[in-house]
This record gives C-alpha cells, sequence and structure tokens, in this order.
C-alpha cells in the first residue's frame, strides 16, 4: 500500500516537476509558457509515468493468472507480458534530443514518441481491461465467495 501511495504521489507530482525544469531551447520563466518542444516533452513524460502506475496494476494481475490452476487464462497472461514488453521497448529505444537539436526537430521527436507510447497505451488497456474481464469470469477458486448455508 506505501508503495502504491509513492507511486501515485510521484505520477501527480511529475507534471510540476517537468514544469520546474529549463528547457534547452527556452528557459520556463515565472507565469510564461513553456516552449512548444517543452510542452511537448511533459506531455509525453506525464504519459510514460501514467503506464508506468498501470504497469503495477499489469503485474498484480498476471501474478493472479498465473496462479490459476488451468490454460485458460494464458492468452490473457501473454497479453499482459506483450503490453509490459512493449513499454520496455519503447522506454529502451527513447532517447531524448540534446539541447543542439533544433526546437523543431526537438518538437517532431515528441511528438512522434507520443504517438508511439499512444499505441502501448491502447495495448495496455485492452490486455488489462480483457484480462480482468476473464478474472471477473472465471475466480480462482480462492476468490470465490462462500455461499451461505
Amino acid at each position: 500500500m506505501k508503495n502504491t501511495f509513492k507511486k501515485a504521489l510521484c505520477v501527480a507530482a511529475a507534471p510540476f516537476l517537468l514544469a520546474a525544469c529549463s528547457s534547452p531551447n527556452k528557459p520556463i520563466s515565472e507565469g510564461a509558457a513553456p516552449s512548444p518542444a517543452s510542452a511537448a516533452e511533459m506531455a509525453l513524460m506525464a504519459t510514460h509515468d501514467s503506464l508506468m502506475f498501470q504497469a503495477d496494476e499489469l503485474m498484480a494481475l498476471k501474478g493472479k493468472l498465473s496462479g490459476y490452476h488451468s490454460e485458460a487464462p494464458a492468452p490473457y497472461i501473454h497479453g499482459l507480458a506483450a503490453a509490459d514488453n512493449a513499454m520496455m521497448g519503447w522506454m529502451h529505444q527513447y532517447k531524448a534530443p540534446d539541447s543542439t537539436a533544433t526546437p523543431e526537430a526537438r518538437l517532431s521527436y515528441f511528438k512522434q514518441q507520443q504517438q508511439l507510447l499512444a499505441g502501448v497505451r491502447r495495448q495496455f488497456r485492452s490486455s488489462l481491461d480483457s484480462a480482468t474481464k476473464f478474472q471477473a469470469q472465471h475466480p480462482a477458486a480462492g476468490d470465490v465467495p462462500a455461499a451461505s448455508k
């Protein structure tokens, strides 16, 4: 529970922390809006942070389904693993442009990355939704409420 609270706090604070950082192309001064590239980078990182928070839910659900004593949840477990692998793949290929890149190149890169991350977000949501639906329709033996006598 503590770990979940910490992650929620980090996700909530991320936009404020990112806004406090200055852009190499246009520093953010008090009351001034960030450059388009900085705003795109902040939006991208907010999406990333949101997905990282959902990764805990994804892994917990994968663990629950792995505890089933049948092959029925296997496709859902594979879907959850694929979503996690997609996120890991995105993180490994992500490389923010350095400060020597033009503002236009930085903006273009962050927009392209946002599109890639949107695909990962759809994969996360789809796999979480289908695995959750499966779990609701097929509860594990320990999850079935005892019948009233």
